[in-house]
């Protein structure tokens, strides 16, 4: 430990400068021997190879090191010469360890093993001098078996995660056996089955092949991890993976057989299992302080993809403060989180319920009983819930030694707006569709009563695995204390149909299914319901959805009369209806709600409804809001959306009234995203402010009316275009070759197809007014774009051939096929919108036909608003500026210097969003404020349009770098027009215009 605290960060250090080749030795041998206690006699410096045909730099057991000078150069020799070293260094079998191969500039580690033949990229590292001990984290699953490890999130993460030397080997296995076993019929029903989980809670099919290997290498993960918190044998991978071995232990609902334990189906998946499980053994689990879990499934599952179905990880120290507002008496009060994903709000809920039980003296196996009647969670995402079991597990360590004979993790896969559950609930029983044959059925009496229930699956699963029959197994369920004999003898028929299905390999799955989905249904009950509902649900706004989500959240939200159509409806979130319908599905009356949720809660026009708290029979009252748009990190940067700013809402059922005056006001800049409460403690401050100023569409200036947002020039490649190279026959000025352009910021689909290309009609060819065009005072470069419009009309492919415009029609024709195959469908395959839809909705296009000389433009986002004026009416704007136009030079003057004032900007900035770290969206808050028309009779606004005539002159003059970004050129703008003077001149003008 001296050696890791003293010296290590100065060979880290060094490493991290691609030191010359033998420092590098010398400092890798220095980190091999006192980082993993490696013999100087234990490792082979140029090591010949058995024919004699190369040398291993270094050899360490089954450890195969390459040095390189600069790996950004050199690794295509590493990639032909890697192979013949693993293969040499297996043919010596000096270690019980796989071979692997390590590759290294010191500021660069890549892992490689060999697979079939082939040779494979594990994983790689990047040496950060700032943080030298993960250098140390990502070689330990490789060169050590150190026990004793801290289970933090980040040590978890790199044992484990997606840069892991365990992840890259696990994923080779995975692929290989899938590969193998992806036709089996038990192996793809459970695919299937996990595919239709995901496809039930997110609208669409979402799951494809890789997902599903990460999610069966994250499950076994963390299988192992609660078999090793307990201190059980991870021998027998198939006792880990069904539960087993807890159940044995006493622990019901914690593991279970489930969608992946298909690798056990071969040899080579139960060896994997063990490995992973080895990979776990090294930590002191019982000691964990956080959800550990959660930063695990983040660094496996794209980010892209956790966007997309809502999923933002709460840190650990606002869960734990949230848990500590919302559930002041832990002893007395039931908790339920309804969308609980990894546990994090459980794992603090059980936390106080521990101390507080501590404290008042209760034993261990009082508190188990509390933590197992009142702390539960629910997700309809099956890897959150496997995750959050162990979490719950990991929550109550050194107390589970003190467990009485049975306890249950009262933690279900269900789905928590009851969607998917509509059609059971006139059955008397629960009826599970099996694909092909009559549905699986369970009584009512076994599935309303928990630990009945969960006693009789267990029944079931155990009949299966000892082959008993449905005459075995009926006395068993007879034998158990409260079962009606009528519900014995229905789940024994059951049992007789599981059989068949498992005779036939469709496996002992449905069990898993039949145990999780009447889960929401009893947790409504009026005795079940919750006195605390806690919790981050998913944010998908409206927009975002897939198209049948579409379809079931509109419907939901009526339902409510939290549904806002018109220009509203884009800004939807299903959070809203997880707030309302778990008030009135799981809620008793009186209780407390305490969700994350984004920061337009509360001042957003769209969730006025959900703020005044009447939602058909419940009424919630709201009662308190932390506003959290000052602190930063909390989600990070994969939320994909420029509205992340976050809140915590307070609410009771209780009858609605006013929203409180005020907030609590948390600001400051915590040093890591997962700080710990009492790191963010240290940074953060806490006022009182007034509750934000409700935002609204209603303009109280004239010219809400009078600005437009400009078109939705979307997909971009099939609309921006660059010119083709000349040809020999130089270019058809009337219709001119182009290709789509390709941007870095292209989102999936298109980013993945090919942009159109051929000559257009030139009087097609338009400028186009992007929002980077728009500096201050000053139209930056512009954009080229084909738009179809012949007067006032928008052409679609057949329009524009009617009309003889054969480029335009095969450009068009070109584009409106590919929209066809990858734009959105609604819920029965129908195309919800054409292209030329699109590019026109809410007349973006078609609108700017009008006769304009003169333009004012500004910008709908940014840090800074930017306005311009422009003279030419062939331009198009596109959607990230709003345009309007102007009566004369002296009004957009006028509009021009209000518009670029910082003095604007400071009264509306309170109603703006922010983004990851800025506040961004401007749109037409501006226009809230009481702007009045521009009257040349007004000395005041003759002042401001002479003023704008010289700030525009000062920013025509100022010289612009082509290669800068046009955020640079924004700044040199500003400042030049600081330095003129103009600027101050035209900020006490505005001053004098508008009331403070």
């Amino acid at each position: 430990m001296p050696w890791r605290n003293n010296r290590l960060p100065d060979v880290v250090a060094a490493l991290a400068t691609r030191p010359r080749h033998e420092t590098l030795r010398m400092m890798l041998g220095e980190l091999l021997r006192e980082g993993f206690g490696a013999a100087w006699h234990e490792m082979q410096q140029e090591a010949w190879l058995l024919d004699g045909t190369g040398r291993i730099d270094t050899l360490w057991g089954a450890t195969v090191i390459e040095l390189k000078s600069d790996l950004r150069r050199e690794e295509t020799d590493v990639l032909r010469r890697m192979p013949d070293y693993l293969r040499d260094a297996a043919a010596r079998a000096a270690s019980p360890r796989p071979v692997t191969g390590i590759a290294t500039d010191g500021a660069t580690f890549v892992a490689y093993a060999l697979r079939d033949g082939a040779l494979h990229e594990l994983a790689r590292h990047q040496t950060d001098p700032a943080r030298p001990a993960e250098l140390m984290a990502w070689l330990e699953p490789l060169l050590s078996d150190t026990p004793d490890l801290i289970p933090d999130p980040r040590s978890i993460a790199q044992a484990f995660g997606r840069a892991s030397l365990t992840f890259g080997r696990a994923r080779l296995s995975l692929e290989a056996l899938w590969a193998r076993l992806r036709d089996d019929p038990e192996v793809r029903l459970k695919r299937d089955l996990w595919d239709g989980l995901l496809r039930e809670a997110y609208g669409e099919a979402v799951g494809q092949d890789s997902l599903f290997l990460q999610h069966t290498y994250l499950v076994i993960v963390v299988k192992a991890i609660a078999a090793r918190v307990l201190g059980l044998s991870v021998d027998d991978p198939a006792a880990l993976l069904s539960g087993s071995a807890l159940a044995d232990e006493g622990i019901q609902g914690a593991v279970e057989a489930d969608f992946f334990d298909w690798p056990l189906r071969e040899a080579e998946g139960a060896a994997l299992v063990r490995q992973v499980a080895r990979g776990a053994d090294r930590f002191r689990l019982r000691d964990v302080e956080t959800d550990v879990l959660k930063i695990l499934y983040e660094s496996l599952v794209d980010p892209e993809e956790r966007h997309d179905l809502g999923e933002y990880y709460t840190p650990d120290w606002l869960a734990f403060r949230v848990v500590e507002a919302a559930v002041p008496r832990p002893l007395e009060q039931r908790v339920l989180d309804p969308a609980c994903g990894s546990g994090t709000f459980l794992f603090h809920a059980l936390r106080r319920l521990v101390a507080a039980g501590r404290a008042a003296g209760w034993e261990d196996r009082r508190i188990l009983e509390a933590a197992a009647e009142g702390v539960r969670g629910l997700d309809v995402h099956p890897v959150a819930v496997t995750l959050a079991r162990v979490t719950w597990l990991l929550a109550l360590g050194e107390v589970l030694a003190g467990r009485s004979a049975r306890l249950t993790v009262p933690v279900f896969l269900g789905d928590a707006l009851q969607w998917g559950l509509r059609r059971y609930l006139d059955q008397a029983d629960v009826l599970i569709e099996v694909p092909g044959e009559a549905p699986l059925q369970v009584p009512t009496g076994f599935a309303e009563e928990q630990e009945l229930f969960e006693q009789g699956l267990e029944t079931l699963n155990q009949g299966l695995r000892d082959g008993a029959s449905a005459v075995q197994v009926t006395r068993r369920l007879a034998r158990l204390e409260g079962a009606a004999p009528a519900d014995v003898e229905r789940l024994g028929q059951t049992y007789a149909h599981l059989k068949r299905l498992y005779d036939a390999g469709r496996n002992g799955i449905w069990t898993f299914v039949l145990r999780n989905l009447r889960r929401p249904i009893f947790l409504s009950r009026d005795d079940q319901r919750a006195d605390v509902l806690v919790g981050n649900p998913p944010w998908i706004v409206y927009r975002h959805l897939s198209p049948a989500m579409k379809d079931r959240v509109k419907e939901g939200l009526s339902e409510y009369g939290l549904w806002v159509g018109g220009n509203l409806a884009t800004q939807q979130d299903i959070w809203a209806l997880f707030w309302a319908r778990g008030a009135e599905r799981y809620l008793r009356p009186g209780g407390t709600l305490a969700f994350v949720v984004p920061f337009a809660a509360l001042n957003a026009p769209v969730f006025a409804p959900l703020r005044a708290g009447v939602f058909g029979g419940v009424e919630v009252r709201l009662t308190g809001a932390w506003a959290l748009e000052r602190v930063w990190p909390i989600f990070g940067a994969q939320s994909g959306s420029s509205t992340t700013s976050t809140c915590v809402l307070f609410g009771q059922r209780a009858p609605a009234g006013p929203v409180p005056a005020e907030v609590d006001r948390f600001a400051g800049r915590l040093a890591r995203r997962d700080a710990t409460d009492a790191e963010a403690a240290m940074v953060l401050q806490r006022t009182r402010a007034p509750w934000p100023r409700a935002r609204t569409l209603l303009g109280v200036s004239p010219y809400r009316a009078r600005f437009r947002q400009g078109a939705t020039v979307v997909p971009r490649r099939f609309f921006v275009v660059d010119p083709e190279p000349e040809t020999r026959l130089g270019r058809n000025r009337n219709a001119p070759r182009v290709r789509g352009r390709v941007g870095s910021l292209d989102k999936a689909p298109w980013k993945d197809i090919e942009p159109p290309r051929g000559p257009v009609e030139a009087i097609f060819l338009r400028p186009l007014a992007l929002g980077e065009s728009v500096a201050p005072y000053r139209m930056l470069d512009t954009a080229t774009a084909v738009i179809p419009l012949a007067g006032s009309e928008l052409l679609d492919a057949a329009a524009a051939a009617d009309r003889g415009y054969r480029y335009l029609a095969a450009w068009l024709g070109d584009c409106e096929k590919k929209w066809a195959e990858h734009s959105n469908r609604n819920s029965v395959g129908q195309q919800r919108m054409t292209l030329r839809g699109r590019l026109d909705h809410m007349r973006g296009t078609s609108a700017q036909t009008v006769n304009a000389e003169l333009r004012v433009l500004y910008t709908a986002s940014g840090t800074r608003l930017s306005a311009a004026r422009v003279n030419d009416p062939a331009f198009i704007v596109e959607h990230k500026a709003y345009w309007a136009p102007a009566r004369s030079a002296e009004e957009a003057g006028y509009l021009l210097a209000l518009l670029n004032s910082a003095a604007v900007l400071a009264k509306i900035t309170d109603l703006q969003p922010h983004g990851q770290r800025d506040k961004r969206d401007f749109d037409n808050l501006v226009w809230t404020l009481p702007i009045p028309e521009y009257d040349p009779a007004e000395p005041l606004h003759r002042d401001l349009a002479a003023a704008a005539t010289q700030a525009e002159a000062v920013a025509a003059s100022v010289p612009l770098d082509p290669a800068a970004h046009f955020t640079g050129h924004r700044r040199a703008i500003r400042a030049a027009l600081a330095a003129d003077g103009i600027a101050a001149e035209i900020e006490a003008l505005v001053d004098a215009l508008l009331p403070p």
